[in-house]
């Protein structure tokens, strides 16, 4: 079993390892570091001696390894060459020994968590991949769920932690910033309102209570007020005026959520304002904008995507790469090679990977999970 091909996935800590041969129909390989690997085979044991691997999934003729976020795959995927070798003993056309030019591997990603119960929130759990930390809610909180505590057979088997999207920076600043959030969506009338969900027969279809939105909500001084109206909304083309004034909010985190919301309405005609937020001063903002573009997946986006491949962050810059790769042509060939000597790995790997399907006039594939996605269906499929 040799390697073919190494590529990127949407996430900067997996890697996808394509192999010349495949596995049998039907047939799947999921490791973790700390499982007991005596009877894994012996590609498995080994790349788990490698400093920075935290798992691997092998399915059909890839591999997708996990790293941990602080070690950089410069120093992992040599190694992962020496154990599996390559097919045709080539060096991809990116090159490993490149080192970083900023400081620091990560890229800051930083998993989220919220602790629920009956649909009131209790905590954060915020996972960088090293350190994992937890931030309490106000005291309004607990209180909420010790009212609801009565409705449950179990409160405890009941409690539930859903994950968030991902986010970039410290765990510390994240922590704030989710909790502040949660506190601004869920004032005191909305917490009475959810104890009183709680009681139904079947509190889990009450996930959001309604609130009235309009342009006028965001002349509100309070940016609490606008954002637990923003949040409380269920987006829609019609609200497509509302999500415009508030991509003009002075707080981040509207601006944020207005560009998630954009992104699940799922049609062209909101393309202009997801440019729009593209542009936008804050990471979180731009990076969220180049999410949704990719996920929609309309080719008139391309020439903003290649603009941002200019981007200041690297994190717009890996996306909008990763976009390219998945449905760029021939006109994104200047910029990628202008790009193709990004200061970060996982910039210029995506890159050239891109310059790579489009000058060798492959389709576009589509995102690695969605092939991960197609592969594991078929087997059920079996």
């Amino acid at each position: 079993m040799k390697i073919t091909s190494i590529e990127p996935t949407p996430s900067p800590h997996s890697m996808k390892i394509n192999l010349d041969e495949k596995l049998p129909d039907g047939e799947s390989r999921n490791y973790k570091l700390n499982d007991n690997l005596e009877q894994a085979p012996k590609y498995v044991q080994q790349l788990f001696t490698i400093d920075g691997v935290k798992g691997l999934y092998h399915v059909v003729d890839f591999i997708a390894l996990e790293r941990h976020p602080k070690v950089a795959w410069e120093s992992i995927l040599p190694e992962v060459r020496k154990i599996l070798g390559t097919s045709d003993n080539k060096q991809e056309n990116w090159d490993l020994d490149k080192k970083q030019e900023q400081e620091g591997n990560s890229f800051g990603e930083v998993k989220v968590f919220i602790q629920m119960f009956r649909n009131i929130p209790i905590q954060v759990k915020l996972d960088d991949g090293t350190d994992e930390k937890r931030f309490g809610l106000p005291e309004r909180f607990m209180e909420a769920v010790m009212e609801a505590s009565p409705a449950s057979p179990n409160v405890v088997m009941e409690r539930k932690w859903q994950e968030q999207r991902p986010r970039y920076g410290s765990i510390e600043e994240i922590g704030v910033e989710v909790v502040e959030e949660l506190s601004a969506s869920y004032d005191q009338d909305r917490l009475n309102q959810l104890v009183k969900l709680a009681f139904q027969d079947k509190p889990e279809k009450n996930e959001k209570t309604t609130q009235s939105i309009s342009l006028a909500t965001f002349d509100n001084p309070d940016w609490k007020a606008r954002y637990a109206a923003l949040d409380q909304m269920e987006p829609t083309l019609e609200h497509f005026s509302i999500l415009e004034k508030a991509l003009d909010d002075e707080k981040a985190s509207i601006r944020r959520l207005a560009t998630a919301y954009l992104g699940m309405i799922e049609e062209p005609d909101v393309l202009p304002l997801l440019y729009k937020a593209l542009k936008d001063s804050a990471v979180t903002v731009r990076r969220t904008a180049g999410d949704c573009i990719s996920d929609l997946g309309y080719k008139e986006a391309m020439p903003r995507m290649i603009e941002a491949l200019s981007d200041s962050n690297r994190l717009v810059r890996w996306r909008a790469a990763m976009f390219l790769y998945e449905a760029g042509d021939e006109s994104a060939i200047p910029a990628l090679e202008a790009a193709a000597d990004d200061s970060e790995f996982e910039v210029r790997m995506q890159v050239n990977m891109a310059l790579e399907r489009i000058k060798g006039g492959e389709e576009a594939k589509g995102s690695v999970w969605h092939q991960m996605t197609q592969a594991t269906l078929k087997k059920e499929k079996k």
